[in-house]
This record gives C-alpha cells, structure tokens and sequence, in this order.
C-alpha cells in the first residue's frame, strides 16, 4: 500500500470499509446522500453506462446528522437497504453514517467517500479517478467512458462534466432562469479574460485522486463545498472540461443548503420575480478594464489611478497595494507574476468584488437584458434571442463547443 501523507494526517478519520472491501477499481464514483427517496435515478443512469476500459466503483455515502427526524431517517434507512443490490454491472460500497451535528452536510460526506476512493487506490498502489455524483442526478449513457477517456487523453488533474438542468419538470421556468444566470456569470467571467471561469456544480467534478492529496482533499462546508475545492484545484493546475458527455442535475425543490439548484428553485418559486435580476453588466466591464491593466500594473508597480471606480475601492478595501508588493517580490518574470496574481486574484476574490458592487455601484439588471449584452460582447455571431428558453439553448450549445479550459 501506498504511503500517504494526507491519509495520514487530514484525511477523515475513521475509514467506513474495511481492507477486504477494497475492489479493485481505476474510476469510483462518490454519492452523497441525504433524505434522497429517488435515489434509484442516479444508481440506474450510472448502471446503465457503458463500459469504459477500467474497472468502476460506485461507492454510496448515506448519511444524516445526529438527532435527525424519524420520517428523514425512515427515508435515509430505506434508500440505505435499496443499495443492497446483488449482480450490478459495476461494483458498489455503501455505509449509512451518522454524523456529529456540527459538522454533517454535503461536504463532510462528500469528503469521507473521496477519502475513502483515496485509501482504496492507495491499498492497490495506484492513482485512480475519483468522480463526484449526486444522488438525484442521472448522466448520458457514454459518462464513464468520456471521463476516462479524457483522462487518458490528457495531462488534467481536475475536469469539470458538462451539465444541463432538466427542463420539462414541474419548474420549468425556475429552472431556465437559474441556469441562464449560471452561465450568464461564468460566459462573462470568460468575457473579461479571468482565467479561472468554472461551471462549480459537485455533480460535475471528476479528480486524480493524487492530485487530490495534494492539494489537501475535500472540505467540510456544509454548502458551496464544491466552489472552494475546484477553486482550491485551480492553484494546481491542469483544469479542463469535458464536453462529450452530460450531467442531469434535479430541478427539485430544496432547502437543504443556502446555495444550489433546489435552494434557487424554491427561492424564485416564493418571490417569483419574471425578470430573474443578475449582476449588471457594468460590472464586468470593469473588471475587463482591470484585468486588461495587469501587464500595466505589474510594469509600473502600483494601482493605476484611471482605473474604474468599481475597481478602485474594492482594491482599496483589500489592501492591494501590500498585496502587490507581496506578489512582485516573490515572482521574477511577468508569467510567473501573473500566475501568482490569479492565485491572489481568485474565484473568489472575483465573486467578493462582483458582490461590491452590486452592493455600492451598479443594481442587478433583469436576465434577458444582461443576456442580451453578453450575446452582443462575447458570442461570435452573436444568436438572435426570443425567449428565456431559446437563450439558455443557445448558450448551452455555444459552452460544449467552446473548451475554455482545454488542458
């Protein structure tokens, strides 16, 4: 077995199989599930995949924090006993944890199955594929066979599957709107040339599981656990996409965690705004403005003064003047700068100014307007646009086609 230093010290402490229950496997898909009753949806979408060349493990972590309610656990206990299942196509593991109140969530179960993917080909001295999974998502028949095609085919340490919402579910509406803001954001992070522009979905994210370890494994947030591990992988390098294949997350309601497709769902179905407002596009202008001035800023050592004002105050606010000294002393060459800027700079530094200034400069736009303006800026010919539902089409198929991260 494989010596590990992150096994050792930060991985989750208390493995759930045993040694004998260790398969063989080049690819495991971890599912967290909690209060999942469809979880059957996601079991047969993977069931149903072809086979790739490798071996597949599909590990199930059913969990519930302590103190939870008998009619949750009922449902937690039967989704449990459905996973006993004998003459599967691909191998499965599953464990039903309770766990401490403080820290049970998506993260921490997400967390101890990809620990758990880690220990398994540690034990058969190999690195392996770990891939994330819902458990009320289903995926294309060809998903297994594209990741790990991808993987071979490329040096990626992390890669992120294409998704699409569901749209002829009972929120229709919800659904295209919330997507539509998914991808307005990103395609317009991608506009500004911000280099670190992911779709930051759990179901989507497949990883080496080396890679993984070094980089210090899952975390334990409660929600948005998969914003900061892809952000957190992006200082490693090698992050791409894979386009071939596509994940089906539910269009359910849910009010689980503060972030996330059920949580917007049920917020849009309470508020029930038709406009669907979103950041304006004013500010990623700024934000282009900034980001086309780094080889300015790093040739003269400081803030430029004609910077918008957006930018100015969020920079003033960060301390950046101390931040940029910091960076230009430790780097020797603009490409070196300007990797280490990014790593400053980073998603979520990016999503803290977008939150700047909507709060202080510029108001949230109606969806279709901020749409409209990205369709204009960045799309090449831009697509004519009827309704919300034509958009979201349109741009789902201009993202599949266009890999901005390709290596």
């Amino acid at each position: 077995m494989k010596k590990s230093i992150y096994l050792d010290r930060y991985a989750w402490k208390h493995p759930v199989f045993g040694p004998t229950q260790y398969h063989d496997a080049d690819i495991i898909v971890v599912i967290p599930a909690f209060n999942e009753p469809g979880i059957d949806l996601a079991i047969n979408a993977l069931q149903s995949c072809e086979a790739p060349q490798g071996q597949v493990l599909i590990m199930v972590i059913v969990n519930e924090p302590e103190g939870i309610t008998s009619d949750i656990h009922q449902i937690n206990q039967e989704a449990f006993d459905r996973l006993k299942i004998d003459n599967t196509r691909y191998s499965m593991l599953s464990c039903f944890l309770s766990l401490p109140k403080k820290k049970a969530g998506v993260g921490l179960a997400r967390k101890i199955g990809m620990d758990e993917a880690v220990r398994i080909f540690n034990h058969h001295d190999k690195s392996g594929i770990i891939t994330c999974f819902d458990a009320d998502c289903s995926c294309d028949p060809n998903f297994l066979v594209e990741i790990e095609r991808h993987f071979n085919q490329t040096n990626s340490n992390t890669a992120l599957t294409f998704y699409e919402h569901p749209l002829q579910g009972e929120n229709p509406e919800a659904i295209i709107n919330y997507e539509l803001y998914l991808r307005y954001y990103v395609d317009a992070l991608r506009w500004t040339g911000f280099p670190y522009a992911f779709q930051t979905l759990g179901s989507c994210i497949s990883v080496k599981s080396d890679a993984y370890e070094r980089q210090g494994g899952m975390n334990t947030r409660k929600a948005g656990e998969d914003f900061y591990f892809i952000h957190k992988m992006t200082a490693l390098g090698k992050l791409s996409e894979i386009n071939s294949t596509t994940i089906y997350p539910s269009d359910r309601l849910s009010d689980r965690v503060p972030f996330g497709t059920g949580h917007a769902v049920n917020k849009y179905l309470e508020k029930g705004d038709p406009t669907y407002p979103v950041y304006a596009p004013a500010i990623f202008n700024d934000l282009k403005d900034f980001i086309d001035q780094i080889p300015t800023i790093y040739e003269s050592k400081h803030i430029i003064p004609s910077l918008p004002r957006s930018i100015l105050a969020f920079l003033k606010a960060q301390d950046f003047e101390q931040n940029l000294a910091e960076i230009i002393d430790q780097t020797t060459d603009y490409p070196s700068f300007k990797k280490r800027f990014f790593q400053w700079f980073d998603g979520l530094k990016v999503l803290q100014f977008v939150h700047f200034c909507r709060d202080r400069h510029y108001e949230n736009v109606p969806v279709m307007e901020a749409i409209k303006w990205l369709n204009e800026e960045y799309l090449s010919p831009g697509i004519e646009l009827t309704t919300k539902e034509d958009a979201l089409i349109a741009f789902r198929e201009f993202d599949r086609k266009t890999a901005f991260h390709s290596k």
